[in-house]
């Protein structure tokens, strides 16, 4: 295997500065590829080894050391899953090939080695001769590039899956160069801060959506509440000793004759809570109680829980009282979220008559001055393309394409996306020029090529990855924080 023979080369030279937290028990399990484990020793040798290939012996801080170690791992993975797609047969290598690639790509080691050289450079026909007479010699030098050469054949059988089509890319080059300059008017209803609701408004709001508030199987609670006590006053304690007795007793008594006639016999006053659904977190009027809740879907109205201690410090004796097929959350309870709403509704409301008078009262030659009159957001912007993420309003197609379709001078028709309005004119065009694609066609081509074959190696990598068995311990041997996720 690759790495095996590389760190039996590296571990000749010293080591650079290595991660690690402890010396731990060499056979313990660092991490697990698919079908291969790595205990300490393999894992923390092979490590030295590859920060020695990388950094050559140079000191390295913590943090490079730990980026060093999420890409010695990533690598560990990249070679199971090429040795697996290898072994399942997704391309063939042959010794004549191999034999073809050391004579064409001299190995690096091989490199270094003196005898090969005349007058301190490399002597090809040495080279070849060693191979010619010395068949273990050739053997030796096939097996060490065996591995590399299968890797990068894969990797380019993988790309040459695809191809990229050079109509789609002259398409493509033709929307990227088929540009524009506009001024915007931005027509935003986010700015009418002045414009909210009454809470006459807001109801009728909530009456008109009532449909939105409507909850299916709710519960409610019969309450009796004992407020707690947090002062430091010096009677706090005795309060809160109080407070538990009462509501032990209170408790005891509503057992035997039901809570609503115990708390009237006892002269202490009750509280409902609003309904609620299973899926609540919060009960409202009482707050988060999961106990409840759970008890609530468990039990026949008229049932009690058991006392609840609140984290507020309130002591809450409670009965299940009330079981419907449906209910409507009250407006009290959502009015907060109700006038944000409905204050929303109401500005999208105002800008959309706002905008229909300034077309009828306005002409292209006033759109401009009018808006800067009426404070609206007027926004200059350069090189629009039809996929252009435009500063301050982000990517608008409709409106992107109504600018590239808008001769010079001149404004495009109203653009409407989530009730936000758009004007736009056209200060200046540019237009592809297809002699420039003449001229460079293929470099745009062969880097269009090369794009998507990238793309689908790496689809074809993070796809065969997400199958792979994984065990990743390293954190337990090296103080790594941050590890690669993918």
């Amino acid at each position: 295997m690759l790495i095996k023979r590389l760190i039996t080369l590296l571990m000749l030279f010293g080591t650079a500065f290595l991660l690690t937290a402890k010396t731990p028990d060499p056979k313990a399990l660092v991490a697990k590829v698919g079908d291969r484990s790595y205990d300490y020793k393999t894992f923390n040798d092979g490590f030295k080894a590859y920060l020695e290939y990388h950094v050559k012996g140079a000191a390295l801080s913590s943090q490079d050391s730990v980026r060093y170690n999420n890409q010695y791992w990533e690598e560990l993975v990249g070679i199971w899953v090429y040795d697996k797609a290898i072994k399942a047969g997704k391309i063939k290598v042959t010794n004549a090939e191999l034999e073809a690639d050391i004579k064409k790509n001299i190995p690096g080691g091989i490199k270094q080695i003196k005898d090969f050289y005349t007058k301190d450079k490399f002597d090809n026909k040495k080279y070849e001769k060693a191979l010619a007479e010395n068949p273990e010699f050739k053997k030796s030098v096939i097996e060490y590039t065996r591995d590399m050469y299968s890797y990068k054949k894969l990797i380019n059988s993988i790309k040459g899956e695809v191809t990229a089509n050079p109509d789609s890319v002259k398409a493509k080059w033709t929307i990227q160069n088929n540009r524009a300059d506009a001024t915007i008017i931005h027509f935003d209803y986010s700015k009418l801060k002045s414009i909210t609701v009454s809470d006459e408004e807001a109801r009728q709001y909530y009456q008109e959506h009532l449909q939105d508030y409507r909850r299916e199987n709710g519960r409610g609670y019969t309450f009796v509440r004992f407020q707690g006590a947090f002062s430091k006053a010096d009677d706090s304690e005795a309060r809160a000793k109080d407070n538990k007795n009462k509501s032990a007793a209170l408790f005891t008594r509503a057992k035997e004759i039901g809570l609503v006639q115990a708390a009237a016999e006892l002269k202490i006053p009750l509280e409902e809570s609003s309904m609620f659904s299973s899926s609540d977190e919060i009960i409202p009027r009482i707050g988060r109680a999961p106990s409840l809740i759970t008890f609530a879907f468990n039990n026949p109205a008229g049932t009690m829980p058991d006392v609840f201690y609140a984290p507020t410090g309130d002591i809450l004796v409670l009965e299940l009282n009330r079981e419907l097929p449906e209910y409507y959350q009250e407006f009290e309870l959502k009015k907060p979220e109700i006038q944000i709403t409905a204050t929303r509704t109401k500005r999208m409301y105002t800008m959309d008559q706002y905008v229909q008078n300034f077309l009828r009262n306005e002409t292209p030659d006033t759109y401009l001055a009018a808006a800067r009159r009426d404070s609206l957001d007027v926004i200059e912007l350069t090189d629009i393309t039809e996929d252009a993420m435009l500063k301050q309003i982000g990517n608008i197609s409709k409106l992107n394409k109504a600018i590239l379709n808008t001769d010079e001078g001149s404004f495009t028709q109203l653009i409407e996306k989530d009730k936000h309005w758009y004007l736009a004119k056209v200060t200046k065009r540019y237009l592809p020029d297809f002699t420039i694609w003449e001229k460079d066609k293929k470099s745009i081509i062969d880097t269009a090529n090369s794009e998507a074959q990238q793309e689908h190696l790496n689809q074809w990598y993070l796809n065969e990855r997400s199958k792979v068995e994984l065990i990743d311990n390293r954190h337990e041997y090296y103080p790594i924080r941050q590890l690669i996720k993918m």
